[in-house]
């Protein structure tokens, strides 16, 4: 059998045994007055169904396993089908009909056989059209992820072609403002090289000495990095002045009793940087600091940098959007290279290594003759500019509106979004996130690039920042959507989990009560009947149904992967379920049984006030497990430590009864002294691997907060 008709076959499997189950039902409508006979034959037949049902259930997790290497999104449907399966207690339920009809509870089987019914036209459903509503969110949230990356790269483009419009528009300006970059720059070079000068002079003369070089090297930087800002083409109107003398201390940038450059000692804070937080506002310019720190030009589209923030994040009151930044200018990145290295040598002046601090201001100075050499091939090509550059122009800004009119035919074609919850009248015309802003962005586009064929450079400028300003506000309205999928999501996952963990202890106390009854009825008759050793056996078997609910919580906060400390925890559980089941199952009631069931009881109110709060506080931040992609975690760091300190308590607790216990003359459990110590024994293992565990699950936490 091919493996893409099995889902079909698994459809039909399912659609026969809702056929037997059709034959049952009409057939329990026909059966009046004392007919045992008949009442028999029904019984038989339900169970074949329920053989039939089982069966089926073993295929599903069988065929998962096979297709889950080259055929993941398969395997997770049919794990998602066995899990619906087991969830709505379908052959549970089955084993129930059996035993009214051959009991007679025809009327009561009438209504257990709809339900029934009703379960399999779901798997039905799930297993034929390959498509819940959760998978559907999915292929939403990665269409909007590919159109946001699709996005921003135009709009990169965009933000290119717009910096030469405005260079050809203004081109005496241009030109004189980039001769008066190159004669600043020489002069620094030539400063750059004082510099090095000077720590070859001082190098043997001590820490005083090599304190002033790096004074002098502190002042070349601070007017560097003041260049780079200005050929990066930052708003200096909202920053503070760069006009003063280099050196001068601005209001807010130190401390008293701050040191001056050379002044710190090994691994303090460098002259003139500051720590995040610790600016005021303005004093962090975008390009601040050391590369990859998100300055212009060196972020990726989309990493939400400068600033952190991503497009459609809520934001303060009165706090502009976020705008993606510019592509570097030339010179500019070479100059935030010069700057970095221009730092480190004043770190290591500072520290009485000249020869270190030598290495870094020469390659300062190769990166600012780098610099040098980009600006005066900028100038070079303005001034060569062909009396057709226009016209070419014009038809590369054409190629850029045909390349985001793709991205606005895509989203015409894609699947309409779904319609919120509480929207009774959707609107089937409703645009995708960001579709009427790409829209007006193409108009703006086309009408900049016939501006250019016009020889209109002035008016093609301004189009072209209004198509960015629209492409900015697209990406504001797929990020906000995007966001709310993530919300959505998370909250969809925090409902399963705590619903699963509520029948989990439901079946828990009902477990541990009868557990209890047992106990004091042995106590106090000696032994337990025949009945009662069969309830026993019932009540190792539902710890073990729990188990496998446990499972499948784990398997879903394994998918979410964003999670630390409830997969083990859960984990854990399950291991005393499954010892709970096998204490039950030898016909263990005492003290420790009772213990494990209360441990167990505890255990799941722990995980369900976690989720609880987590769905109180709304959103993920703060820190979590990890967690791939741009998800928030499932919970916050906060919570997951509360899960561990509650475990650890417990486990201290645990640890004291299993000492008390020992020695104890068969601790009430039908069994000897010796069977019972080595239960004990084997429960002082598992605590010393909890407590391992505790500790690796703690340091793992703090790894991920320190790599944020």
């Amino acid at each position: 059998m091919k493996i893409s008709n099995q889902f079909a076959c698994f459809g039909i499997a399912v659609l026969a045994v809702l056929v037997s189950l059709g034959n049952a039902s009409s057939l329990s409508a026909q059966v009046q007055g004392d007919q045992s006979d008949l009442r028999t034959v029904l019984g038989l037949r339900q169970k074949k169904v329920e053989r039939d049902m089982l069966e089926l259930e073993n295929k599903l997790t069988i065929y998962a396993e096979k297709l889950r290497e080259k055929e993941p999104e398969r395997a997770k449907l049919l794990v998602a089908a066995y899990q619906q399966s087991k969830e709505q207690l379908v052959t549970k339920k089955m084993a129930q009909l059996s035993v009214m009809l051959d009991n007679n509870q025809l009327q009561e089987a009438d209504q257990l056989l709809d339900e029934v019914i009703g379960n399999l036209e779901a798997l039905i459903r799930l297993l034929t059209q390959q498509k819940d509503q959760e998978a559907s969110k999915k292929e939403q949230q990665e269409q909007l992820e590919r159109w946001k990356k699709n996005i921003e790269e135009r709009l990169q483009e965009q933000k290119t072609q717009t910096k030469d419009t405005e260079k050809v528009a203004n081109k005496d300006e241009t030109l004189n403002k980039l001769e008066a970059q190159i004669k600043q720059l020489e002069k620094l070079i030539g400063r750059q090289q004082e510099v090095i000068k000077d720590t070859i002079d001082k190098s043997k003369d001590g820490l005083r000495a090599l304190d002033k070089v790096a004074d002098k090297q502190f002042e070349v930087r601070q007017e560097t990095d003041a260049l780079r800002k200005e050929i990066a083409g930052d708003n200096l109107d909202s920053e503070e002045p760069n006009d003063q003398k280099p050196g001068d201390q601005k209001p807010g940038d130190q401390k008293s009793g701050d040191q001056k450059p050379g002044d710190q000692k090994p691994g303090d804070q460098e002259p003139g940087d500051q720590k995040p937080g610790d600016q005021k506002p303005g004093d962090q310019k975008p390009g601040d600091g050391k590369p990859g720190d998100g300055k212009p030009g060196d972020g990726k589209p989309g990493d939400g940098k400068p600033g952190d923030g991503k497009p459609g994040d809520p934001k303060p009151a009165g706090a502009e959007q976020e705008t993606q930044p510019s592509p570097p200018q030339p010179g500019q990145q070479a100059l935030d290279k010069a700057t970095d290295h221009q730092r480190r040598a004043e770190e290591k002046l500072g520290t009485g290594k000249p020869e270190d601090a030598k290495r870094q201001e020469e390659q300062a100075l190769e990166e600012m003759s780098n610099a040098l050499e980009e600006i005066k091939k900028e100038k070079r090509r303005i001034e060569t500019l062909p009396p057709e550059a226009l016209q070419q122009m014009a038809e590369k800004q054409r190629r850029t509106r045909d390349k985001a009119m793709d991205i606005l035919d895509e989203m015409k074609k894609a699947p309409k979004p779904q319609p919120e919850d509480g929207d009774s009248n959707p609107n089937p015309n409703q645009p995708q996130p960001g579709q009427e802003k790409m829209e007006e962005a193409g108009g703006a586009m086309k009408d900049a690039a016939d501006d250019l064929q016009e020889q209109n450079p002035q008016d093609a400028e301004r189009k072209q920042k209004q198509a960015e300003e629209k492409m900015e506000e697209a990406l504001d309205e797929i990020e906000d959507r995007l966001k709310q999928l993530r919300d959505e999501t998370r909250e969809e996952k925090l409902a399963r989990l705590e619903a699963r963990f509520k029948e989990m202890l439901d079946r828990q106390q009902v477990a541990g009560v009868m557990t209890i009854e047992l106990d004091d009825k042995r106590t106090n008759l000696g032994q337990l009947g025949r009945r009662d050793q069969l309830l026993l056996l019932r009540l190792s078997n539902e710890e073990l149904e729990i188990s496998e609910l446990g499972q499948q919580a784990y398997d879903l906060l394994l998918e979410d992967g964003t999670s630390i400390v409830f997969p083990e925890v859960v984990q854990e559980l399950r291991n005393d379920l499954g010892s709970a089941a096998k204490m039950l199952n030898d016909e263990r009631t005492g003290q420790f049984t009772q213990l494990l069931q209360k441990e167990i009881e505890s255990t799941i109110e722990d995980l369900i006030d976690a989720l609880k709060e987590a769905q109180n506080e709304g959103g993920g931040g703060g820190g979590g497990g990890g967690g791939g992609g741009g998800d928030q975690p499932l919970l916050k760091k906060s919570a997951e430590l509360k899960v561990i300190r509650i475990q650890q308590m417990r486990l201290n607790r645990r640890t004291i009864k299993v000492e008390q216990l020992r020695g104890q003359e068969g601790g009430g459990n039908g069994r000897g002294n010796e069977d019972l110590e080595k239960v004990l024994d084997q429960e002082a293992m598992n605590a010393a691997e909890l407590q391992a565990k505790l500790l690796e699950m703690t340091e793992r936490i703090m790894e991920k907060e320190n790599d944020r």
